[in-house]
């Protein structure tokens, strides 16, 4: 009873419209569908979508509800309607522009709109960082190459090879932000060569040519040692 009197009052004093988290689901919802129609949907377009969902789904909506119930209300006190319909029908389009200019018009532009725009601000900004973060791993090494390195620079740093288990692969993932599975599953072709397929096999000398054109650029010959030797291992596996 108490749920059902807290959503009647918040429908009233129409809470719910302005509330953040409903706000921020609305427009995720609406802009994820329209991004799936049209891939260049911008931020701009489903703000215009809310905004117009707003009046015509939320305003009028609670104003029609709030009329429907006056008049459920003077039901038992007016004995009949003809006369009535013509006056009804001007004081409720009265009624409507006074609340709109008294009511939902500061609630629209003092309330709502800047909860959107916040919302908005946060999906711009994690859409800069995802690609942001998409720019970096297309610039990035791949993760057999990474691996590689990873095992260069410990053994020139005589520093123990570290096992192939989660906890290893979840800091070299904390190191280079690739998959861990993938780390450890290259971590895990290290110690195995003569067991990789054709494919891996493939894909391990290629990141040995990478690696070996890094620790170049660097210039440090002794790496080179090392990529011989684990490139000497790969051919005879």
């Amino acid at each position: 009873m108490k749920d059902l009197v807290k959503k009647v009052t918040a429908f009233i004093l129409f809470d719910s419209p302005i509330d953040l988290k409903l706000i921020d689901s609305e427009f995720l919802l609406t802009h994820s569908q329209y991004k799936e129609q049209l891939p260049h949907w911008p931020f701009a377009a489903s703000r215009k979508k809310l905004i117009m969902a707003f009046w015509f789904k939320e305003v009028f909506p609670h104003f029609l509800a709030l009329l429907v119930l006056s008049i459920g209300a003077l039901v038992p006190f007016q004995k009949t309607w003809s006369n009535s319909t013509a006056p009804l029908f001007f004081s409720a389009l009265i009624t409507f522009c006074i609340l709109g200019v008294l009511y939902y018009w500061p609630i629209f532009y003092g309330d709502y709109l800047p909860k959107l725009a916040t919302v908005i601000a946060e999906q711009e900004k994690l859409a800069i960082d995802e690609d942001d973060l998409k720019k970096c791993k297309r610039s990035q090494y791949s993760i057999p190459t990474l691996t590689i390195i990873f095992y260069v620079w410990s053994k020139m740093a005589e520093i123990p090879m570290v096992p192939v288990n989660d906890h290893s692969a979840m800091l070299l993932n904390n190191l280079y932000g690739s998959d861990k599975d993938k780390l450890k599953q290259n971590l895990a072709r290290l110690y195995k060569f003569s067991f990789l397929s054709s494919r891996e096999k493939a894909e391990m000398q290629k990141g040995i040519s990478t690696a070996r054109l890094f620790f170049q650029e660097l210039n440090h010959p002794s790496a080179g040692t090392l990529l011989d030797e684990m490139e000497n291992k790969l051919q005879k596996a």
